[in-house]
């Protein structure tokens, strides 16, 4: 008796760990994860000395798509946004090219000293087709009007991404190439 209950509770541990790990994948300098009716895709790793990271969320069927550059202050000390949400704006950067979608990136603060940059809904379709046949990084920078400056807060690899997006697709049960509206 002990020995088939032993028995029942290996085979559903091991179900548990092969259901976790169809919720989860990591490829290159991504990861996708499934929790609650969202898929999150999200950077493991940015270029050396910056700080942050880049994220892409999608509920179920692929709505509310959202991109999001979310600044991961390097201390406890550091209680302001890294740049002036009225004044800075957005520069993104395909391989070494800017591109215009940094145009369509507004800064936000949310709770616990987090702050940010959306890319506006209806255009995230486009910048993943962009970042899918870029050969180079994903660059994410902000000018700073005070200073006369572009500062680079990230540059990430690509590599993995279309795994990454390929999995939350699967997921989620949506074409990360071609976004519902919503």
């Amino acid at each position: 008796m002990l020995k088939s209950i032993a028995a029942a509770l290996a085979l559903s541990l091991m179900g548990g760990l092969a259901q976790a790990s169809t919720l989860f994948l990591e490829a290159g300098n991504w990861a996708t994860v499934y929790k609650g009716n969202t898929c999150h895709v999200y950077t493991l790793s940015s270029a050396r000395d910056t700080s942050g990271y880049l994220e892409f969320t999608f509920e179920n069927n692929g709505l509310n798509a959202t991109f999001d550059y979310i600044y991961t202050p390097y201390g406890p000390d550091e209680v302001e946004a890294p740049w002036d949400e009225t004044a800075d704006s957005v520069t993104l950067y395909l391989g070494d090219e800017p591109v215009w979608f940094g145009d369509e990136m507004f800064f936000y603060t949310a709770p616990g000293f987090t702050y940010g940059a959306s890319l506006t809904p209806g255009f995230i379709s486009e910048l993943i087709g962009a970042m899918l046949v870029t050969k180079g990084d994903f660059g994410f920078a902000v000018d700073r009007a005070a200073e006369g400056e572009t500062w680079l807060y990230g540059g990430f690899s690509l590599s993995g991404l279309d795994q990454a997006l390929a999995k939350a697709g699967e997921m989620c049960q949506f074409d990360p190439r071609a976004l519902p509206q919503s």
